[in-house]
């Protein structure tokens, strides 16, 4: 369940922030620093979906004796001792990880796909 969240987050946005810069900021479409910041962009939107998800699964994982074992209780626990931030613990590590992921893998999808679109546009051509 968490990567799905992750993944649908991380896809959607990336096509989304892509249309924004390149129709409103008048980026390049086809350009790598497009790419990039689409991607990292995408990744902060992922760690912010995901890291409640993950806060919550890590909590359930590592639950000591007289500690909340239930999702409700441990939302509780979190909201009452650490506020709305307490979902967001560890947060830097886990954008560092799925930003830098994100860069890599939209950059080289991006790569990919003109790669094959001129491969194809010059076999057409022959």
């Amino acid at each position: 369940m968490r990567n799905s969240i992750i993944n649908a987050a991380e896809i959607a946005s990336y096509d989304q922030y892509k249309e924004f810069y390149v129709q409103r900021l008048g980026f390049n479409p086809t350009a790598f620093y497009t790419h990039f910041v689409c991607a990292f962009c995408a990744g902060f939107n992922a760690v912010m979906v995901g890291s409640p998800v993950d806060v919550l699964k890590t909590r359930m994982m590592n639950a000591q004796p007289g500690q909340p074992t239930g999702l409700f209780g441990i939302v509780y626990d979190i909201a009452s001792k650490s506020g709305p931030l307490g979902f967001y613990k560890g947060f830097s590590a886990n954008f560092m990880r799925l930003g830098s992921w994100n860069v890599v893998m939209f950059v080289t999808l991006e790569q990919t796909k003109k790669a094959f679109d001129t491969y194809f546009a010059v076999k057409e051509q022959l």
